[in-house]
């Protein structure tokens, strides 16, 4: 964790015991919510650094298949297998909320999709998906926006 927000955690701890012992316990509770809620957000910030998430949808057509990063890092060395059609494509890079669109035959039935990818980092990731025709992109809006605490 960054230094500089570490030392300002542990002012407001004691910050909040100054205001239970001195003022009021009511007041040192209330402190103690904020450093809390101050904290929470500190550690979701670290967790969701540099993770990028590529996602795979079906094109509205049934044509092709729409590849984006939803992560909040770039994606590098990108490659998609369609299992089923053994097709595969190559994306050097995808930047965060890049769309990259693959023509392929018409998709009639569920295919297997399996994606890997790195961050700038080195890190890698992957994941299969199992794809219907049906699954056409939509903006889920009680989804996170970044993969949080292993979120997948």
């Amino acid at each position: 964790m960054n230094r500089n927000l570490l030392i300002v955690l542990v002012i407001g701890l004691i910050a909040c015991t100054a205001l239970y012992f001195l003022i009021d316990i009511y007041a040192g509770m209330i402190g103690a919510v904020i450093v809390i809620a101050l904290a929470m957000s500190v550690f979701i910030m670290q967790d969701s650094m540099e993770k990028p998430n590529v996602v795979v949808f079906v094109e509205e057509n049934r044509k092709g298949v729409r590849v984006r990063n939803r992560g909040n890092a770039r994606a590098v060395s990108v490659k998609i297998t369609l299992l089923p059609q053994d097709l595969s494509f190559d994306i050097p890079a995808l930047d965060e909320d890049a769309v990259r669109t693959f023509p392929v035959p018409p998709i009639t039935e569920k295919m297997k999709v399996d994606v890997r990818y790195r961050n700038e980092k080195g890190d890698s990731f992957g994941k299969t998906v199992l794809l219907m025709p049906d699954d056409i992109e939509n903006e889920d809006l009680l989804k996170p926006v970044f993969p949080l605490f292993g979120w997948k």
